[in-house]
């Protein structure tokens, strides 16, 4: 197991680690036995492991110095305009696909959508907003929140339907509700 990630962590230094399946399939292992190996590992500290990750400890994603001004610039981007950021492709014309990925999976960015990212740092200050207001019984709805950040509607709703689909909110009618 531990030959296997540290080759994969040298072909892939921008990715936090294996998908768990992958693993399991490299392994040719079945269900129970791969699932008991694997919770061994990581009791034994050889491994660790997220949800859909397994990953050697040392492991960290890296930026070579040229990779590290790109998003230095980008991240810039994002604290100037916290309501107004750059799209997905815009980010990734400026760090690349993988660098943008990485930063997705550091949970440095948020992909709302297609196209929609957020700071994780904006994200936590909207969310905090949004939920203050519903838990005094204030409705929300995409104009609220629009306005709220002085953003513009694609921004406004792209935050609304991902807090829809991660369950923190529910849709009824124009209105979100606390799911």
């Amino acid at each position: 197991m531990r030959s296997l990630l540290e080759a994969y962590h040298a072909q892939f230094p921008l990715r936090l680690g294996m998908p768990r399946e992958e693993l399991k399939s490299r392994l040719n292992l079945e269900g129970r036995l791969y699932a008991d190996v694997l919770q061994r590992a990581v009791a034994d500290g050889v491994v660790n492991a997220t949800e859909a990750l397994v990953y050697l400890p040392a492991h960290e994603i890296r930026f070579t110095p040229e990779q590290q001004r790109h998003v230095a610039a980008l991240l810039a981007r994002f604290a100037r305009n916290p309501y107004s950021p750059p799209s997905v492709s815009e980010a990734e014309a400026e760090v690349g696909p993988d660098v943008l990925a990485a930063l997705l999976e550091q949970g440095r960015l948020l992909r709302l959508s297609d196209s929609v990212l957020l700071s994780a740092e904006t994200y936590r200050s909207m969310l905090a907003s949004v939920l203050e207001r519903l838990r005094r019984g204030e409705p929300v709805t995409v104009a609220t929140v629009r306005d709220l950040f002085g953003t513009s509607r694609k921004y406004a709703l792209a935050f609304l339907e991902y807090l829809d689909r991660e369950r923190i909110t529910r849709r009824v009618g124009d209105e979100r509700v606390l799911a």
